[in-house]
């Protein structure tokens, strides 16, 4: 009778075994990211309203050596001249010889030109300067920038006066939709004419920011750049949560996310939920390996978290 009893209830224990569902992993390629999460959408919705007008501070921009300026004098078109500053912060221009423009701003500049031509060569002069090319002042933007529909991209970009993170981006084209959460800035100690590569930045000061909150408001992100800074837009890295969540798919992995944070993203657990049975599945050395996960566990680039459907 003893047996009997224990056969059957191997008998239901192996049925109910066999009708358990864990979740079977989802080809990564099929995973969706959800659209919130994307840089370049963040980017597009909120980045307007971070962003002033630039045109309005070029007559304030402080001209330096290798800028390219070209001026004009209303009605006389034979003293329109396309000039670049020296090293010593000079030009040479019909009539008045040698102009120093280093340290002065555009508008300065227009008046200077205008004082030394007025009544002795030309009655009233209206003089106008553009730059056409800021060599100066510039910082370098790399990697995920440009998104779509833009037609800029990575490449040196000017200060013109007081110029935030945030204004260099747009001028950039914004973040791809690869892009990280995380932007790079490496401020070098010494004065640079080409971008630093993060890889030989050891010895220059690194900026880190995050995009997300700076997107979502947070102001201490915007940081105000300096001259010869490189902005260096990382790919996104990513992790997976699928199983019995309210949202599975593929997230933005972003700093310190734990398990426990990688479960709430993906919208909490169904009632189904055997969270205590959670699992990683993570690659190492080319190899699949599977973890038994802690809610406090860091999760790690291309991370798949598995949430199982409790057995009762």
């Amino acid at each position: 009778m003893k047996e009997a009893r224990l056969y059957i209830f191997l008998s239901l224990l192996i049925l109910l075994l066999s009708c358990a569902r864990y979740p079977e992993i989802p080809e990564v390629k099929k995973a969706e990211e959800l659209p919130s999460q994307n840089m370049e959408n963040l980017f597009k919705k909120r980045a307007s309203s971070f962003i002033p007008l630039l045109e309005s501070r070029k007559k304030d921009y402080v001209i330096g050596p290798q800028d390219v300026l070209e001026i004009t004098v209303w009605d006389h078109e034979d003293l329109n001249r396309t000039v670049t500053v020296s090293e010593s912060g000079d030009f040479s221009y019909p009539l008045i010889g040698k102009v120093h423009a280093d340290g002065l701003t555009v508008s300065e500049l227009e008046k200077e030109i205008e004082r030394r031509l007025s009544g002795k060569y030309i009655i009233n002069p209206q003089v106008n300067v553009t730059v056409k090319e800021y060599r100066s002042k510039r910082v370098f933007v790399l990697g995920e920038v440009g998104g779509s529909g833009s037609n800029k991209g990575p490449g040196a970009y000017p200060l013109i006066g007081k110029t935030t993170l945030m204004e260099i981006l747009a001028l950039a084209g914004g973040p791809t939709k690869d892009a990280g959460s995380e932007v790079i800035i490496i401020r070098p100690k010494r004065k640079v004419s080409n971008p630093t590569p993060l890889e030989k930045a050891s010895e220059d000061e690194i900026i880190r920011v995050n995009l997300r909150r700076l997107l979502e408001g947070d102001m201490t992100q915007n940081i105000v750049l300096q001259p010869n800074d490189t902005i260096y837009v990382p790919k996104a890295e990513y992790f997976y949560v699928f199983g019995e969540v309210k949202k599975p798919g593929k997230y933005i992995l972003e700093k310190g996310i734990t398990v426990l944070k990688a479960i709430t993203i993906a919208g909490g657990t169904t009632e189904k939920a055997a969270i205590n049975k959670t699992k990683i599945i993570r690659e190492k050395n080319g190899v699949k390996i599977e973890i038994k996960a802690k809610m406090t566990d860091p999760v790690y680039p291309g991370d798949t978290i598995i949430v199982p459907e409790s057995l009762f």
